[in-house]
Formats: structure tokens, sequence, C-alpha cells
């Protein structure tokens, strides 16, 4: 008696793990706010998305004045920065802030966590468009307009990507996000998308 419940239990164990991690990929799957972010610098860069996997935080950081203000280089700054002081980071939630101090929080993802979901995040939405900044939306989609920056009054993150979304919801009212591009002394541009 006591082997036949011992081979339930496991079996009902195994089930168990099977069904929750089948859930857990559907849910991201219909989750169309996921998107996978690159590396930057051999670190998981986080900009206007929170990483779905769980992690501690090992310090939080300021940018210091920078040359331009431009995205690309307080970026860069603060990744610098956690490899420096943290070799053993695994990545940066940035938060860029509309003239005041850019910080980033230095993370280490939690031990025994499938490597396959620690570049998965989770998109932030401004005006009802989900923001794809320095990553890739992982469900399918079409690109249906484009938008650019040309007139720059401003380098700042905030101000550039405000000005392309409301650009992008005035021309696409159907859109469900945009993936900026900033460009370091160039044209930021926006692909305004359309989940499939």
């Amino acid at each position: 008696m006591k082997k036949i419940f011992k081979n339930l239990v496991g079996k009902l164990l195994i089930l168990t793990v099977l069904l929750s991690m089948s859930v857990s990929a559907f849910a991201q799957q219909n989750d169309k706010g996921v998107a996978r972010v690159q590396k930057n610098n051999g670190i998981y860069a986080f900009c206007d998305n929170e990483p779905i996997s769980e992690y501690d935080i090992l310090d939080r950081v300021k940018s210091n004045m920078s040359w331009t203000g431009q995205f690309n280089e307080i970026r860069n700054k603060l990744i610098k920065k956690a490899v420096k002081d943290y070799p053993n980071c695994d990545g940066v939630v940035i938060s860029m802030a509309q003239g005041g101090t850019d910080r980033a929080i230095i993370i280490k993802f939690k031990d025994g966590q499938d490597k396959d979901n620690l570049a998965l995040a989770r998109a932030n939405k401004v005006n009802g468009l989900y923001i794809f900044t320095d990553c890739e939306p992982v469900n399918e989609y079409d690109i249906i307009d484009r938008e650019s920056n040309f007139m720059a009054w401003s380098s700042q993150y905030q101000a550039i990507r405000d000005k392309l979304v409301k650009k992008a919801v005035k021309d696409q009212p159907n859109a469900s996000g945009v993936i900026l591009n900033f460009s370091t002394g160039g044209v930021d541009r926006a692909s305004v998308i359309k989940f499939k």
C-alpha cells in the first residue's frame, strides 16, 4: 500500500510541475506585453519594462551628468557602472526621468530559474500602447507604420518616447504597441505594431 501511495504522489508531483509549466508558457504567449530584451555589455538591460523572472536587488545607481543627455549614452553609462561595481550582476532595470536623475537597479536573478526566461520582460504601456525599448515582442506582429523624431526638441527619453507614442496613437488608432529605436546623434524611430 505504501509503495502504491509513493508512486501516486510521485506521479501527481510530476503532473503538477508539467501543468504549471504549461500554464506559465500559455500565459506568457497570450500576454501581448511580453518581450525579449537584449544583452548589452554582457548583462540584460530592462528599460520601460520589468523582468518576468524573480531577482534580488544588488544596488541602486544614478547616472552622472551626460554630455548629450541621449538615451543610448545614459543607458550605456548605467550599464558600465553596474558591470564595474558588480561584475557578477545579471542586469539593470533602468528608469529614465524627465528632467531629473536617471537611475538603474542592479539585479541578480534568483537561483533555479529557467535560463531561457531570464531575458523575458513585461513591457509598460503608455497611452494604451506597449512600449518596447531595447527589446522585441515575443508574440507575432505586423509593422503597420513607422514614426520618426526628426525635430529633436528634446533629447530626453520620456519626451521623445511620448512624442512618438502620441503620433502613433493619432495615426494608427488600432495599434498595439511601438518598438523604439534610439540613435545617438541621429533620428529616433518607432515601428508601430499590431499583434496578429
